[in-house]
């Protein structure tokens, strides 16, 4: 179907002359040939791919401009005047026009030139830059110029008739590069010793040693956990607690290591799918698991699995491959070449992990896997053969003891009913009462004086106006409740003043068994169920009256341990005797001598394995010999009397052992692990995205759009990843390399980190791009010689110093005519200040530390059952002074040193941090607590080490230069300032200087001085 055209002639001479006169302006003496991608691609893009693209379902008129079959229905190569999209993109009849008016994008007149001068040219249709494996192209001959890097960028540079910068002083560049490559700023001495190195190779000799610094793999794993959206909470909800730091561990030894890139990626997507993966390579699939997730009461586990595999595909996407593969989670991508069934075909990769998707706000939420250190394997496996070797012994002792059953007692014995009385003249002796006390009140035992009892010589009296009940807790041992017992009290009803309702309460795992007789008065617990179940009318007073309850009534099933009981009553008053368990059950000592007796009462307690009762309660003439064994030997080693003498004292020392082996085996630290269910679970396409809106069942597989998957390559996550790192991968090698520069240069060659596709920015340098992903790839994916060549470049060597004519004609530095300069990112700056207080403990891994914070941030989101409700600081400088990285990160209120420096909450992956200047931010920095401190550190440090100078000396510690003389005066001009201020006020000194040696007032000016100095531009920039 084609549309209507009108007035072809007079508007194609109109853009003629509007594309003629961009040319010529542009390209003097010859027409330029316009590039698709770079010109003509966006064009479309930005105002036609919303009605005329990838998206069936929202698509206008059948009319398809991302593809090249569908621009040919709708453009005529070198012919202009007989192309319709020319026609419709220039018209100006409202009814027409493309777009239309009501779309609000029109396209402006240079647009539509560019678009006729395309056509014109031939209308050469290209692939999306992205989805194209790189190639190196030829690297341009550029005079002065020695690497590839500095090849390409100079080219553009002549071409936009720009020159580079020179090289910045070596200081600079000394803190430039340790801060890129560590994450902290060099110190004096490495500044001494490099300004003193005028060897050729001295800057390359920096980065080795830099490279090869813990710091390295500590400052690139930061990155990382931004992608994989890692924190130590679960996020929704009560945001629990969850642990999994030894993952950001992982991530900072494989940085260390410099474990090759695809390697990096193929254990994190699919670790647990390698031959016999080690402990290391699960705790690598943790990226997978970094997501938020809940348990929240009311939540439907279907649509919480969906959401749960959701934010991994939404990760996978923007982290791996750069796309924004989550718009097509509810329909197809309306840009990008993703439909809404290769969203899900992705999808049926990752929904298959084992273990149920409600976290149930446990720190350790399976799949989990152990993580011990040397140590603790040592010491676990210490243990565990000592537990083996007392289970042997334990086995010896059974078998060499000596039991046959008598014949009288062949048949299995039925036990007689007993009286098991708790109350009857005094409470248990191993029990609590409950204090005096709102509905509390004491237990009064009455002797026969007052009232005659129902047994022994006393009962307990209790008068109430209202509410009022005694009540015995915590009793041991408890009673154990049997197969069809009955729970018994005696009360005797006072008639000249009768309750209104008496009732019975008893506590198992809570008070929730009730009874009750006479009115309805006491609302605990729902009426009509277990917790409060009427028996009757009340009894008849002036006479004991035996109130007895079924157990399985008040919902106490067997094996089930009683531990209190309460007489409770509203008005009156009533005397209350002999409480107690009618049951066949054993309590206390359950031995026998007799397997038949033993078994007659133990089919029904759950305290024995559930295997044994089974066997129990199978019918002994049918048993084999094995089973009539294992019953045989269960017997003789926890019920026979006469093996208590050998054996318990065996039991015992297991019991000891039990308790050393579970805290040890709770010391060792686990991660959350990626485990694959033993089938997998079917997948299917959701209608508009939700979880109960099944559309068609679909298969494992890849985008369309982008390479298939090789033939032979296993259908599961291994094979997705090895897809993933394939070199003729279009996408990875290009995402990877762009995300390193963007850590290095501020920017991406592609600003867009998240988005390469059609809605994305284009590459800066598009050819820079593809030689450095392929070059990577070639490298074997070697990281650290990738940031090497870029931290060594003459483009990242050169000054940032920026003209008028630069700023102008670039004012985003995309060109790279100047060095990178732009503001420390929240960890690096306060990283800084304790590294140059002297502070900092430099500590490689490890559970996340609570650094100080204002208070009530926590209280302000989080709920009273979370275990993250209130924030409590760790106290000791070991934890409190490490670096950010480690801190402690509650997503639903990160810390706020961080947040107000933009970091990301990490509910969701981020891939390229905003910048902001706030006001905010200049009150954190020259008040904050612990800034305040490194501030107080620094001037000790230059009081202690300055000398004569300690200005000149705080200069050059926090700002990486020597001070000229002129910033000298500056500084000393402002201590005398400071040191005059606070003679006038020496409380406030000695407030500020804390504890320590030295006058307070000249600490506390220099501490002035060196927190100025800590907030620089020059010192929060870099």
């Amino acid at each position: 179907m084609t549309l209507l055209m009108i007035h072809r002639l007079p508007l194609f001479a109109l853009l003629m002359g509007l594309s003629t006169t961009a040319i010529s302006a542009a390209e003097p003496g010859g027409a330029k040939v316009v590039d698709f991608n770079r010109e003509v691609q966006p064009i479309l893009a930005e105002h036609c791919y919303a009605c005329h693209g990838p998206d069936e379902k929202s698509r206008k008129a059948d009319l398809r401009l991302d593809t090249k079959d569908g621009l040919a229905t709708v453009v005529t190569a070198g012919k202009p005047p007989e192309s319709e999209l020319i026609e419709r993109v220039a018209g100006h009849d409202p009814d027409t026009v493309m777009p239309p008016k009501k779309f609000n994008k029109p396209l402006k007149p240079e647009q539509v030139a560019k678009l006729t001068q395309w056509v014109e040219q031939g209308a050469k249709w290209n692939e999306h830059w992205a989805f194209v494996a790189p190639k190196k192209t030829a690297v341009p001959t550029v005079q002065g110029a020695t690497g590839a890097i500095d090849r390409f960028l100079l080219a553009r540079l002549e071409r936009e008739g720009l020159k580079a910068n020179p090289e910045a002083p070596k200081a600079t560049w000394l803190r430039r590069v340790t801060f890129d490559l560590t994450g902290l700023p060099p110190t004096p001495a490495e500044i001494d010793a490099y300004l003193k190195d005028t060897g050729v190779n001295a800057a390359e000799k920096v980065v080795d040693r830099l490279l090869a610094s813990p710091r390295y793999g500590e400052h690139m794993a930061r990155y990382w956990l931004d992608n994989a959206r890692y924190g130590d909470t679960h996020g929704l909800h009560l945001d629990n607690f969850r642990e999994m730091w030894t993952y950001r561990e992982w991530i900072i030894g494989s940085f260390n290591r410099n474990q090759p890139f695809n390697r990096f990626l193929v254990e994190q997507v699919a670790g647990d799918l390698l031959p016999n993966p080690t402990v290391e390579q699960l705790v690598a699939t943790g990226f997978l698991r970094c997501g938020i997730t809940t348990s929240e009461g009311g939540s439907i586990e279907e649509e919480c699995y969906v959401r749960n595999v959701v934010d991994i595909v939404d990760t996978f996407g923007s982290v791996m491959l750069g796309l924004t593969a989550g718009c097509a989670r509810c329909h197809d991508h309306k840009y990008d070449p993703i439909s809404q069934k290769d969203y899900y075909s992705l999808f049926a990769y990752f929904n298959s992990i084992e273990g149920s998707a409600l976290d149930g706000n446990a720190a350790r939420h399976a799949p989990i896997v152990s993580v011990p250190t040397a140590g603790q394997s040592q010491k676990l496996k210490e243990l565990q053969a000592k537990f083996a070797g007392l289970n042997k012994r334990i086995a010896e002792a059974v078998a060499k003891a000596s039991y046959t059953e008598d014949a009288s007692a062949a048949e299995a014995v039925n036990p007689k009913l007993r009286e098991v009385v708790w109350i009857d003249d005094a409470l248990p002796p191993k029990s609590q009462f409950a204090a005096e006390g709102g509905t509390n009140v004491a237990w009064e035992f009455v002797e026969k004086s007052v009232r005659e009892p129902a047994s022994g010589t006393k009962s307990v009296k209790l008068t109430a106006t209202g509410l009022r009940q005694v009540v015995v807790s915590e009793v041991s041992p408890g009673l154990r409740v049997g197969e069809g017992d009955k729970l018994f009290a005696s009360v005797w009803i006072d008639p000249k003043n009768p309750p209104k309702e008496i009732m019975l309460q008893w506590h198992t795992t809570g008070w929730l068994h009730r009874a009750f007789w006479g009115e309805n008065r006491i609302d605990w617990g729902m009426d009509r169920t277990t917790e409060r179940r009427q028996q009757g009318q009340l009894p008849e007073g002036g006479k004991w009256v035996r109130l007895e309850v079924p157990a399985a009534r008040v919902g106490i099933k067997p094996g089930t341990v009683i531990t209190g009981l309460a007489f409770t009553q509203f008005d009156g008053t009533a005397f209350w005797d002999k409480a107690g368990l009618l049951t066949s059950t054993p309590q206390g000592d359950r031995h026998f001598d007799s397997l038949n007796e033993w078994a007659a009462v133990s089919v029904a307690d759950t305290a024995v394995p559930k295997a044994i009762r089974d066997l129990l309660k199978f019918d002994a003439a049918k048993r084999t010999a094995a089973q009539s064994k294992e019953l045989r030997d269960y017997f003789i080693e926890y019920g026979y009397t006469k093996t208590r003498e050998t054996l318990d004292p065996l039991h015992k020392e297991r019991a000891e052992l039990t308790v050393q082996l579970t805290k040890a085996q709770g010391e060792i630290p686990v991660s959350y692990v990626f485990k694959e269910r033993p089938t997998p679970r079917p997948a299917f396409l959701l209608k508009r995205g939700e979880y109960d809106q099944r559309g068609d069942q679909v298969g494992r597989a890849t985008p369309k759009a982008l390479p298939a998957v090789p033939k032979g390559t296993l259908v599961n996550r291994l094979g997705l990843a090895n897809w993933l790192v394939d070199a003729k991968h279009p996408l990875t090698a290009r995402v990877a390399v762009n995300r390193f520069w963007q850590q290095l240069f501020g920017t991406g060659l592609v600003k867009t980190a998240d988005d390469f596709g059609t809605q994305g920015e284009l590459p800066s340098h598009p050819e820079l791009l593809d030689w450095l992903a392929v070059d990577f790839v070639e490298s074997g994916w070697d990281v650290k010689k990738f940031m090497k060549s870029l931290v060594l470049s003459a483009a990242y060597r050169q000054s940032a110093k920026v003209t008028a004519d630069k700023l102008a004609k670039d004012p985003q530095n995309r060109l790279l005519a100047r060095g990178p300069r732009y503001r420390l990112d929240a960890e690096m700056i306060r990283d800084q200040a304790l590294f140059v207080s002297g502070l900092l403990v430099e500590k490689v891994g490890g559970p996340s530390v609570k650094p100080p914070q204002p208070a009530g941030l926590w209280e302000a989101v989080g709920y009273t059952g979370s275990n993250t409700a209130r924030f409590t600081p760790d106290k000791d400088a070991e934890k409190t002074h490490r670096r950010s990285l480690y801190t402690f990160w509650k997503r639903t209120a990160p810390p706020p040193q961080m947040t107000a420096l933009d970091a990301p909450s990490r509910e969701a992956c981020t891939v390229r941090r905003e910048r902001t200047n706030t006001p905010l931010q200049a009150l954190l920095l020259m008040n904050e607590t612990q800034f305040v401190e490194a501030a107080r550190g620094a001037a000790r440090r230059a009081l202690q080490d300055g000398g004569d100078d300690p200005a000149g000396y705080l200069f050059k510690l926090i700002v990486c230069r020597p001070a000229t003389d002129a910033e000298r005066t500056l500084l000393k001009s402002a201590f005398e300032g400071f040191r005059a201020d606070f003679t006038k006020d020496p409380s406030a000194a000695k407030k500020l200087a804390a504890e320590g040696k030295g006058d307070p007032v000249t600490l506390a000016a220099w501490t002035m001085v060196a927190n100025t100095i800590l907030n620089l531009d020059e010192v929060l920039t870099k």
